[in-house]
């Protein structure tokens, strides 16, 4: 970084916020406030991201849970000799209990957790909490892809119909959940995303909300704020040369 003056802010800035967590984005200028303006805008873009993933997520999951409910319910139950219940997460068949089984009791206690905090009072979680509890990464994990039969046998006959309108390959499907997935997973953990190719997973976001709905891409669309904010990034001063103050 070029040897300039450091505005009182600046220096306490980069004390509070950290020498560490600003070194991606000192990388990237050749001075503390075009470092500090970057940040910031990282700031910005995330935020714009999360309003993105927010949507993403609730549309994904219900697409998917609605399919489910429905193949769950007919599924036959060994032990009862009956069908399954369609609440797949508190009747499962043996199929979704292998490839989500894992997820399900943590997102119980999750849910358990978040009731038991209503004002309303106690009660036991509801398929509607259990769901809003799995994480995107089961909405991941649970589309075919890899050399799976299970995985494919549930697309095949359930998860297919989540995405009626869907013109690629399951596996590029599963890929573009993959690749915003990971993208999630810097923003819940404020990891700088100044070089993650948002504008890729911006269109792995279409291709899926697409797949499920093109009337509700359109309202993404004219929504989302990660395109505003990607043409906002500040540019840098050349190196040596010294700008003015920063704000944080």
């Amino acid at each position: 970084m070029a040897a300039t003056h450091q505005t009182p802010i600046e220096l306490i800035l980069r004390q509070r916020i950290s020498p560490e967590r600003l070194a991606p984005y000192i990388r990237e200028t050749p001075t503390l406030h075009e470092a500090i303006r970057l940040y910031r805008w990282n700031i910005d873009l995330s935020g714009a991201v999360y309003e993105a993933l927010h949507v993403f997520e609730v549309v994904l999951r219900n697409a998917l849970d609605h399919q489910l409910c429905r193949w769950n319910a007919s599924q036959p139950n060994p032990e009862t000799s009956r069908l399954h219940s369609s609440d797949w997460l508190i009747d499962p068949s043996a199929l979704l209990l292998r490839i989500a089984g894992r997820d399900i009791p943590d997102a119980k206690r999750r849910a358990l957790k978040s009731t038991k905090r209503r004002p309303e009072g106690h009660r036991e979680p509801l398929h509607e909490d259990i769901l809003a509890a799995m994480s995107l990464g089961t909405w991941r994990f649970i589309l075919p892809g890899r050399r799976d039969a299970g995985k494919q046998r549930l697309w095949d006959e359930a998860l297919c119909k989540a995405f009626p309108h869907l013109r690629r390959t399951p596996r590029e499907l599963e890929r573009a959940v993959e690749g915003v997935y990971h993208l999630w997973n810097r923003i819940a953990h404020l990891e700088p995303v100044i070089n993650s190719n948002v504008p890729a997973q911006l269109v792995n976001m279409r291709t899926v909300i697409g797949a499920i709905d093109p009337q509700l891409l359109s309202w993404f669309t004219s929504t989302e704020r990660i395109s505003t904010a990607l043409t906002t990034r500040p540019s840098a001063a050349p190196r040596g040369q010294e700008r003015g103050p920063s704000g944080p």
